[in-house]
């Protein structure tokens, strides 16, 4: 009965062994460590079974370590493509190197971008680099000059001139008819006059004075929402060009090996993903994206994914995961492993930021919010030079007082509504182009 129970607990010390080498057979360093724990193992295995010989232990454990060396060894070989598929690396590198011509990563050479949110100096529009930011933390003084300098070529600022105009142009017509000089009335008339105008004025400043924090807050609100909209959008296209590394990293390793040609497809349609979300987030022609496809599939790849009645995205989507599939196929071989499970969570990925980038386009924040900000906005500044002048400012004063206020009330909602729809403000074009390098980067280090 002593017998199988200790072949039994051989067993199990064995395969505890197997585990524990091929943890340690990964790291080079390990070997002075590695070769401590076999002579510990011999020495386990000598006190603790008593019906085993010293050379019963040696012959274990040695016969476990040249297993898990052979293994090692057969792991450590790499793959040497044929000259075809050298061939077709180099013509993906060539065909990489166009379309960084044919959509270069520069902000200026975004034909989508809408030139009228674009300013002259520091914008969100064009990535930042540590000059950028250096520039953009100036003191002070420094920093308000700038600024102050720039005025004119805000594009915020031409946008909401004309509303400024027409409110100044309000109060100061406003404020000219309630100081106008009153003749020829009999004084009852003129004191019921005056008091008249008294209490208008002292009933718009009541109600400028209760309208002035749910104004507040409502732009807060409305700001901080749109700027979140901001942030989740910036998210999704660094989250794009992560998985999109990721997923070509992957295919670099795993897949290239066995099925070069699969991988270098998969590559190819990885590297045009972003372009197909910007010009879905952009309503960029299809025109636009023939040029794109033309560049980096073939003919009839090309007209496949043109051919399609679904978007462009879904479409390379789908052709990933055939390409998975297909791939996926040889699993059945025993010398071929691919982590089909690895792959498809960063497809899903992918899936995801096109899904998150439809939703921010379609799901604007509620219009009733809006709208409702707008007329409060607008009874604010009607009352505004009514109060104005019972305060005592004169005309041309009070026409400048509400220029003053309507500015900044006027540009901090306009703000709030270029942020709502954020994808004219993002870098786009580099930030495709990031993702086409990454990708091709990951792919190209096969060449050696």
């Amino acid at each position: 009965m002593r017998r199988p129970t200790t072949i039994a607990m051989i067993v199990l010390s064995i395969i505890s062994i197997c585990l524990f080498s091929s943890s340690l057979a990964f790291s080079p360093s390990c070997t002075h460590v590695h070769s401590i724990r076999i002579h510990n193992q011999k020495s386990y295995y000598r006190s603790r079974y008593a019906a085993i010989t010293n050379d019963d232990a040696d012959a274990v454990v040695n016969g476990v370590v040249s297993t898990m060396q052979l293994k090692n060894d057969e792991d450590s070989s790499t793959y040497d493509f044929t000259k075809e598929e050298i061939a077709d690396i180099s013509k993906l590198s060539s065909d990489l190197n166009k379309l960084k011509n044919l959509r270069p990563a520069e902000p200026s050479s975004d034909f989508s971008a809408p030139t009228a949110l674009i300013s002259a100096g520091s914008s969100y529009t064009r990535l930042w680099t540590y000059a950028t930011w250096s520039q953009h933390a100036d003191p002070p003084h420094i920093r308000y000059l700038r600024h102050v300098l720039r005025w004119p070529l805000s594009t915020s600022a031409r946008k909401i001139l004309p509303a400024v105009c027409i409110s100044a142009s309000y109060s100061l017509i406003m404020s000219f008819i309630l100081t106008l000089p009153i003749g020829n009335v009999y004084m009852d008339e003129y004191v019921r006059i005056k008091f008249q105008l008294g209490s208008m004025t002292k009933g718009a400043s009541a109600a400028m004075a209760a309208l002035s924090a749910p104004l507040a807050l409502l732009l807060t609100l409305r700001a901080n929402a749109s700027l979140g909209r901001l942030t989740e959008s910036r998210q999704l296209f660094g989250r794009l060009i992560l998985r999109g590394r990721n997923l070509a990293s992957v295919l670099a390793t795993y897949v290239a090996p066995t099925d070069p040609s699969a991988a270098l497809l998969a590559t190819r349609y990885l590297s045009i993903y972003g372009w197909s979300i910007k010009a879905l987030v952009r309503n960029e022609s299809l025109e636009s994206q023939k040029e794109v496809y033309a560049t980096m599939l073939r003919e009839k790849e090309a007209d496949w994914l043109i051919s399609q009645n679904i978007k462009p995205t879904l479409a390379i989507i789908l052709r990933l995961r055939q390409l998975l599939a297909k791939v996926s196929m040889k699993s059945e071989n025993p010398n071929y492993f691919v982590p089909h499970s690895s792959i498809e969570q960063a497809i899903d990925d992918l899936d995801a930021v096109s899904g998150g980038c439809e939703r921010l386009l379609s799901s604007p924040i509620p219009p009733t919010y809006s709208r409702h900000l707008s007329r409060i906005m607008v009874m604010y500044l009607a009352l505004l030079p009514i109060a104005l002048v019972g305060s005592g400012v004169p005309t041309f004063g009070s026409a400048i007082a509400s220029a003053l206020v309507s500015y900044v009330i006027i540009g901090v909602d306009e703000i709030g509504m270029e942020l709502e729809n954020p994808f004219p403000l993002l870098p786009l074009q580099q930030l495709c182009s990031a993702l086409q390098n990454v990708v091709g980067e990951q792919i190209l280090l096969l060449r050696g």
